[in-house]
């Protein structure tokens, strides 16, 4: 059953009522991308604040939920004609939001332990680079311990890992973008509810993706101006490198290679280096391409415009059903957040905050780190604040977030910030 929008003032909504559409772009607002339901006074409240008016469909029922349409992407002809050899038709993605039910670790109890993990896999995945620079076998034993250690993190506390590769980024871009790639993809297929063995080889497979750029010159690599033609083909080869170098050992799981050969691939067909369409790309594929994609737009590199990661999130949204999946970006947006953790941010009342996690169901009203009060000025001791809980004996309203900060705007020594926060007894000052 299609959809028959009905323009209508947010004056005129009620109960029942649903939202197909609003007047603004769904991401300057707190509310689903699929649409709602109104369900209460408190939701028409919260319309009135944000819109004029809206949109709302008038086929579906009260009582009916329906899932979001995902509409096919437009066929494009294949650019190339060469045959895939890892990629095998998969079963569609199933999504399990509740499938990792046991509750969070607080950050206070897992930022220490995080802290000094981030320190040591940085320095396992730059020392497997190296040994591939140098003629060495892959470690895959040590590859996947690392991917263990990630997944058990993200596991206890999603938002802890992802805090620390915003903060503090070690080594050159090519290592650490893999890292913070898979621990994007870790965060996001806890999320999508991806059981544990499998987030493993996903984030195996994620943090593996890029291997055959060990075999691309540092100079190709590292160059600021655009790509010639030929340099274009050099660089695209990396990924047929990276499977040629996985599938020399037999105990690296297939996914892990399908992951390596589609993660560059688009779903309007313009990706490499098969040219595949929608959901001829594994559902792993597409993921480690979303991941690759908004980490290499946020990270600081030799070429390239850094975006905050609130406008990565505007230009993936852009995307939905022509790069990517429309159904994976809504959800990439809700398991990250519009303000990843680590983000700094302005707020409402004119003060400054480092985003500590986000609210899946208020995306402008996360927990924070307040580093600056209203009146601009660095507190002594950063507190922190849940802005989308109320002041103790008040019934004011916290301030929300209205724009991201990058970290020079944000004003102080951000490595100070998260050496102080890591000394002992300081989590648990600032927590208290």
């Amino acid at each position: 059953m299609g959809i028959e929008k009905e323009k209508i003032s947010v004056k005129y909504l009620k109960v029942g009522m649903y939202v197909c559409k609003l007047d603004r772009s769904w991401l300057d607002t707190p509310f689903p991308f699929q649409g709602f339901y109104i369900r209460s006074q408190n939701e028409i409240k919260d319309l009135k604040a944000f819109c004029e008016y809206v949109y709302i469909d008038v086929v579906k029922g009260k009582s009916l939920v329906a899932e979001p349409e995902i509409s096919k992407p437009s066929p494009l002809l294949r650019k190339k004609d060469k045959s895939h050899k890892y990629r095998t038709r998969t079963q569609p993605l199933v999504i399990k939001h509740d499938y990792y039910t046991t509750q969070l670790k607080p950050i206070k109890r897992e930022f220490s332990r995080a802290h000094s993990l981030m320190i040591d896999l940085n320095s396992a995945v730059e020392e497997t680079s190296f040994n591939l620079r140098v003629g060495k076998r892959l470690d895959i034993k040590k590859t996947k311990q690392i991917a263990s250690q990630v997944v058990n993190s993200v596991i206890r506390n999603p938002n802890t890992l992802v805090w620390l590769t915003q903060l503090k980024e070690k080594g050159q871009y090519v290592y650490g973008h893999s890292l913070r790639s898979a621990i994007l993809a870790a965060v996001f297929g806890r999320h999508l509810g991806i059981a544990e063995e499998k987030l493993e080889t996903l984030v195996t497979g994620v943090l593996l993706a890029d291997i055959g750029k060990t075999k691309i010159s540092r100079k190709l690599l590292n160059k600021k101006d655009s790509y010639t033609e030929n340099e274009r083909k050099i660089f695209e080869s990396h990924v047929e490198l990276g499977v040629e170098i996985l599938a020399k050992d037999k105990s690296i799981p297939h996914d892990v290679l399908t992951i390596a050969e589609t993660h560059h691939e688009r779903f309007d067909g313009s990706g490499y280096p098969y040219g595949l369409v929608g959901d001829e790309i594994p559902a792993m594929g597409q993921i480690a391409g979303i991941v690759d994609t908004f980490d290499a737009m946020t990270s600081k590199k030799p070429y390239g415009k850094v975006y905050s990661s609130s406008q990565a999130m505007e230009w993936l949204f852009k995307q939905k059903n022509k790069l990517f999946s429309a159904q994976l970006v809504d959800e990439f947006i809700q398991a990250i957040g519009l303000y990843p953790a680590g983000s700094p941010v302005q707020l409402s009342d004119g003060s400054v905050g480092l985003v500590l996690s986000h609210n899946k169901q208020k995306r402008l009203k996360p927990e924070i780190l307040l580093i600056r009060n209203a009146q601009n000025k660095v507190l002594e001791k950063p507190r922190f604040i849940d802005l989308s809980k109320k002041p103790p004996f008040s019934n004011k309203e916290r301030p929300c977030i209205t724009g991201a900060l990058s970290m020079s705007q944000l004003g102080v020594d951000v490595d100070h910030v998260l050496d102080n926060f890591n000394a002992p007894n300081v989590v648990q000052r600032m927590f208290a």
